[in-house]
């Protein structure tokens, strides 16, 4: 029941992911390629975590060795240019890093609870875990995917300036 869990908590964390950097960066996705991205990446982040606690790695190093499967499959999944999918791996790694700084760990400060619960046994930690660091990865999915409000445009389109630029002529 773990591993299932595992599974399903590492998919939803690719599935924002996917669609949160993409999204933010005016890339719409349809649903089913970041079903497809999330649940790669799910099995990636599981097989890699586990490998890494056989072998006895600590972990750390394997964010460098995710970050570059997930650039790898958004670049063949995605069709994005390899550009497009290095700068969307970042910036969800980044929301990622800033939601756990800001909604994780104060949480397992104030619940006081052990962080060692959350790669235990017990079902139902590695789900709070995901969602209480993907918080801001959500709200980037809302607003980039949902919303339709991208904060960076890399299709080199001038539009919004353009019109702009005409009203002062």
């Amino acid at each position: 029941m773990k591993i299932i869990e595992s599974l399903i908590a590492y998919s939803y964390e690719g599935f924002f992911m996917a669609g949160a950097g993409l999204s933010l960066l005016g890339i719409k996705l349809k649903i089913n390629k970041l079903l497809s991205i999330a649940f790669i990446y799910g099995f990636f982040v599981f097989s890699i975590r586990n490998m890494y606690f056989i072998l006895g790695i600590p972990l750390g190093t394997h964010v460098f060795i995710l970050m570059t499967v997930f650039t790898l499959l958004l670049r063949g999944i995605a069709k994005t240019n390899l550009l497009t999918s290095i700068i969307a791996t970042l910036m969800s790694t980044l929301l990622i890093f800033w939601g756990e700084g800001v909604f994780l760990f104060p949480a397992v400060m104030i619940l006081k609870i052990d962080p060692i619960v959350f790669s235990s046994a017990r079902l139902g930690y590695t789900l709070l875990g995901i969602v209480l660091s993907d918080i801001l990865l959500i709200i980037a999915f809302i607003i980039g995917y949902c919303l339709n409000k991208p904060l960076i445009n890399l299709s080199g389109d001038k539009s919004d300036i353009g019109d702009k630029h005409e009203a002062t002529k």
